[in-house]
């Protein structure tokens, strides 16, 4: 705790010094991320100096050590790194080139830089939660207006992808580093108690349904992998687009705006996965009943109007075929999704694993509680539902 504080501070005087501010003051506060963050300590900070506006910010250092990062799936700081220093300002620079109304453009925290040194990675960022954002209560379903506005800004983020790999296609290509790291044998104990646990409290009626799903996952290794590969039309996609990892506000026009943040799982892959993922990481059996099908044609249609801004034609970028068959052959991953994730997502905040330098990965099997059981049994009913279990 003491490095990661020492990181901190060494953070803070770059930016001080980077800005000018000239004896200026600095304070910080580590705060909660209220069990929805799980690789970074948390702190906001301060920067006052004479004549100057004070800076307000959000500073992310790393907290996982060598025990997690050795299983973790994905080079998390480095892909946070890559999107803030180059990904977003590539984004933003073919939003200038084609004159994007700032009315649509992607909406970015203000990047004050990054530490990229290992085991003591951090990012700067303007505070968003000092000019009135905030996140979405990850205990309640997303309402409709709230998950179009987080729709069209996937939208805004995948058509900026393809635009950069029309742009750039070398470019694009050339994101390895940043890629998925398969590691099936380490992670296969926790795999395995992640399935216990979702079998422990499917319905019984349920129960054979789900077992055989899970078998077909475990009997064809590359099943799994498979479903986050691109298929038609890959992107760089988000990888864990989900409403802990967005903020919004209600503006003074009374509009809603969502800016999505937290790039630790970047990864050239499927849209689908990112729209599927934050259906089924943020609503309830009752939201999709409503809005299942509005929230995919909202996206889609968003991602057409996105594609136009840059001068691409839809129906030869991603034409709607192309995005129904994606969708049907990436479905299971909101069941997976399902399992896997829900956990984290429904877990009370003083039950969350508290990360730190000698957290492992075990140490992320959970109980399941009674929320969690409410939307593991929804979801295994909606695709029961559609054919898909």
């Amino acid at each position: 705790m003491a490095e990661c504080k020492e990181v901190l501070n060494e953070e803070l005087a770059r930016v001080a010094k980077e800005q000018g501010y000239e004896d200026c003051v600095i304070t910080s506060k580590q705060i909660s991320s209220g069990g929805a963050n799980y690789t970074s300590y948390i702190y906001q900070a301060s920067i006052t100096a004479p004549n100057k506006e004070e800076l307000k910010l959000f500073v992310k250092v790393a907290a996982v050590g060598e025990k997690m990062r050795e299983f973790a799936p994905f080079r998390l700081f480095e892909s946070e790194s890559f999107a803030y220093n180059k990904l977003l300002k590539t984004y933003k620079a073919i939003e200038e080139k084609y004159s994007v109304p700032e009315q649509h453009r992607l909406v970015t925290p203000k990047f004050y830089g990054t530490s990229d040194d290992y085991l003591r990675e951090a990012v700067v960022l303007g505070d968003l939660s000092a000019s009135g954002f905030t996140t979405y209560d990850r205990f309640q379903s997303i309402d409709w207006e709230y998950a179009s506005k987080s729709v069209q800004n996937l939208a805004k983020l995948h058509a900026l992808s393809i635009a950069w790999s029309v742009e750039d296609p070398e470019g694009f290509e050339n994101t390895d580093t940043i890629s998925v790291l398969h590691n099936s044998e380490s992670t296969l104990a926790f795999f395995n108690t992640v399935v216990a646990n979702a079998l422990e409290v499917t319905k019984e009626e349920n129960k054979e349904r789900l077992s055989k799903f899970i078998k077909h996952i475990l009997d064809d290794e590359s099943y799994m992998a498979s479903l986050y590969k691109p298929i038609k039309r890959p992107v760089m996609a988000h990888g864990d687009y989900r409403p802990s990892n967005l903020m919004h506000k209600v503006k003074e026009d009374g509009t809603l705006e969502v800016i999505s943040v937290d790039y630790q799982t970047l990864q050239r892959g499927n849209p689908i996965i990112d729209l599927i993922y934050f259906i089924f990481t943020g609503s309830d059996k009752s939201f999709r009943d409503q809005h299942y099908k509005q929230t995919l044609e909202c996206y889609y249609a968003e991602l057409c109007a996105a594609l136009r801004r840059f001068s691409l034609d839809p129906d030869e970028i991603y034409p709607r075929e192309d995005f129904e068959y994606e969708l049907q052959k990436i479905l299971p991953v909101g069941l997976t999704t399902g399992m896997f994730c829900l956990p984290l997502v429904t877990v009370d905040e003083q039950d969350a694993p508290i990360v730190g330098k000698e957290t492992a990965f075990t140490d992320f099997n959970m109980t399941p509680n009674p929320l969690y059981k409410k939307r593991l049994n929804e979801i295994i009913d909606d695709f029961i539902q559609m054919g898909v279990i």
